[in-house]
């Protein structure tokens, strides 16, 4: 069950076939882990009417996953929607998903309303102003549930990779999401590629603006670098620091309104988009474990700029690893970097900034050693068999010691258990 003071979420109730039932926490270690009993017993393949329903009041949150206004509003949170678990024992079957869902939407009559599935005809809803948007959900090919809505302006352009949707509250520079549409259809080719194909194929990019302000989950905690630092480089690769913050959901970013101000086309906001991105497959397709959030999460994400920018050439590789160790460095001297294999709640956002970059450093480490077809083999082998389940540092070594025929024990206790990046990493990439 959502839980967390992101989503706000209270007064939950539980009823099977109109019946209520009281369920409880079963587990010390997560405390969104619940189960009920069920009286009569629920016999195998008996059909049962499961309605859960909650009160969601949404919070500020590090992600900015939940969040309403009078234009629009998003749930873009793979944890904000219940989640079914095979149930505990030796000789349990089932899997976590349904056979299908539905998912009912209501909302003005003027929002454009995305969520995963197929899209059900819109009903006029009780209140003359309102519709009824249903989405058919098939769990063992489909996305998470996610929903986005709003007062949107749509401009779609195709281009030979795929189509690029930019919903936004004003129209955008025609120019700008041309030159945007361009770089985002590679990119999300580029991903594809190397983490593995959408579970429904060729799917648009939609690119989003939040209809609120979102956390700066990566942007500097100082205006200026660190005293003995270098300002950011200005390599084709380089990333500032951005003022505004951005969200993911499958195949698409929601981006900060300030983000769509300085322009669809900036290079910091390009970025910002490739990172979210990346995350539709470690994030919204396999669900990193608690204690590899960092790694499996904001690491994967920014070794995703790694991956899209190899598809404009190495020398964008390189410049972008570079840029990455710029950015470790400021990052660590601001707070410390931190163990990557333990979970992020109690560290602080300067010390989650630096643990994220060291975490996607180690994934260019990883791709040195093992090569570049080995950790693609090793990540599209994990989204293969951890789909909508979930998977952490232990499944990302056996995958890539199965791919690259390599011993990797020594190298995942370097990285994961030390702070600090190895010499000999930042002697492969000293200068571009």
């Amino acid at each position: 069950m959502p839980d967390g003071p992101a989503f706000g979420t209270q007064n939950l109730r539980v009823s099977v076939e109109g019946k209520e039932i009281l369920p409880e926490h079963s587990s010390i270690v997560d405390p969104r882990m619940m189960r009920a009993a069920f009286d009569p017993i629920w016999e195998q393949k008996q059909r049962s009417l499961i309605v859960t329903e909650w009160d969601m009041a949404p919070k500020s949150s590090a992600r900015g996953s939940v969040a309403a206004t009078a234009e629009g509003f998003y749930i873009a949170d793979e944890t904000a929607l219940p989640i079914w678990q095979t149930p505990a024992g030796i000789f349990s079957v089932g899997a976590s998903d349904p056979e299908r869902e539905l998912l009912t939407v209501l909302a003005p009559a003027d929002f454009r309303i995305l969520a995963p599935g197929k899209a059900l005809k819109r009903a006029k809803g009780a209140a003359g102003n309102m519709v009824s948007q249903g989405f058919r959900i098939r769990p063992d090919k489909d996305f998470l549930p996610y929903v986005i809505a709003g007062r949107y302006q749509e401009l779609v352009i195709r281009e030979r990779e795929g189509a690029v949707s930019f919903w936004t509250f004003r129209p955008v520079d025609p120019q700008a999401a041309n030159t945007a549409a361009a770089r985002l259809a590679s990119s999300m080719h580029a991903l594809s590629d190397y983490f593995g194909p959408l579970p429904n194929g060729k799917a648009a990019v939609h690119i989003v603006e939040s209809p609120g302000d979102l956390p700066i989950e990566f942007g500097s905690l100082e205006s200026v670098p660190p005293e003995g630092l270098p300002a950011p480089s200005q390599a084709p690769g380089a990333i500032a620091d951005p003022a505004y913050g951005g969200n993911s959901f499958p195949a698409g970013a929601l981006l900060d309104s300030r983000a769509v101000a300085q322009g669809v086309a900036d290079e910091n906001v390009l970025q910002l988009a490739e990172y979210e991105l990346a995350r539709t497959w470690f994030g919204w397709r396999v669900r990193p474990t608690p204690e590899a959030q960092i790694l499996m999460g904001r690491g994967v994400g920014l070794f995703g700029l790694v991956v899209a920018a190899e598809s404009r050439g190495p020398d964008q590789r390189r410049a972008m690893i570079v840029s990455l160790l710029e950015r470790y460095d400021r990052a660590r001297a601001v707070a410390p970097d931190r163990r990557l294999m333990e979970p992020p709640f109690g560290y602080s956002r300067a010390e989650r900034i630096s643990t994220g970059y060291r975490g996607a450093l180690l994934l260019v480490a990883l791709e040195d050693l093992c090569g570049h077809d080995a950790l693609r083999e090793a990540f599209r082998q994990i989204v293969r068999s951890r789909a909508g389940e979930e998977a952490g540092y232990e499944e990302l070594r056996a995958a890539a010691e199965s791919a690259s025929g390599r011993d990797l024990a020594e190298f995942f206790r370097r990285w994961l258990n030390q702070p600090g990046v190895p010499e000999e990493l930042r002697g492969r990439y000293a200068q571009l």
